[in-house]
């Protein structure tokens, strides 16, 4: 065999044993990746807040009788309401001595007793009345008021979010590959990206007439909360 054949014959053999990537490496190149988003503004679906019944007496004992008395009425005024779907569960519960720097020592004044109740509905507008009650009962400490989402109701927005962002992802990607002559193909891979929680959001309170006692109750309004998905899909582009 002369030594052009042989060449031939080398090269022939090293094409064998080159891996299909190198031979179809641009078939590999034409693909490309675009983002897409989605961004939903949600109706808040409960709403909750925290009444403390506190007192202060001379010794814990008093203290913690008075407080267990005004948190039973509190309880008790929120149960016979037509608050619907109301859950009540404990907050907190403490009980301490209350001292003042006097005359270079610290004096007793007593001991204070804190047990707070966390009310919470779906029921939204009705979170003014849940202030009235408590205000009616003698309760002189609340706080805590925000609306948000429940969990179920985060779960199924998150999911419409990831559909619109896979939508978006598709329509951004026909439209780059359409405008440099090209055409889509299949989906090569897709990658979620974390979205934000939802935070409880702030709300807005004006004082309206009660249809019975002389306690105003505010009215309640619960601002939107945002959802955000992102996704990242690599398609094939055809030619």
């Amino acid at each position: 065999m002369n030594s052009r054949a042989t060449f031939f014959v080398s090269i022939f053999t090293a094409l064998q044993w080159m891996s299909p990537g190198v031979l179809r490496a641009d078939s590999f190149e034409r693909k490309v990746t675009v983002s897409g988003e989605c961004n939903l503004e949600v109706e808040p679906d409960r709403g909750s807040v925290i009444m403390v019944a506190d007192a202060q007496a001379p010794d814990a004992k008093t203290a913690i009788k008075r407080a267990t008395e005004l948190h039973e009425k509190l309880r008790s005024d929120l149960r016979k309401s037509k608050v619907k779907n109301l859950e009540l569960t404990q907050a907190e519960y403490s009980v301490q001595e209350v001292t003042a720097w006097e005359n270079n020592k610290s004096v007793s004044k007593g001991f204070q007793c804190r047990i707070g109740l966390r009310a919470v509905t779906p029921e939204i507008s009705a979170m003014g009345e849940v202030l009235a009650i408590a205000a009616d009962a003698g309760v002189r400490n609340t706080h805590s008021l925000q609306t948000y989402l429940s969990e179920g109701r985060v779960l199924d927005q998150k999911k419409n979010c990831l559909v619109i962002a896979a939508k978006n992802a598709r329509e951004k990607a026909t439209e780059l590959v359409k405008a440099l002559g090209g055409r889509l193909g299949s989906v090569l891979k897709i990658e979620e990206k974390s979205g934000a929680e939802p935070q409880p959001g702030p709300f807005m309170m004006e004082s309206v007439p009660m249809r019975s006692k002389a306690m105003p109750a505010p009215t309640i309004e619960a601002a939107k909360q945002n959802i955000h998905h992102e996704v990242l899909v690599t398609f094939q582009i055809e030619v």
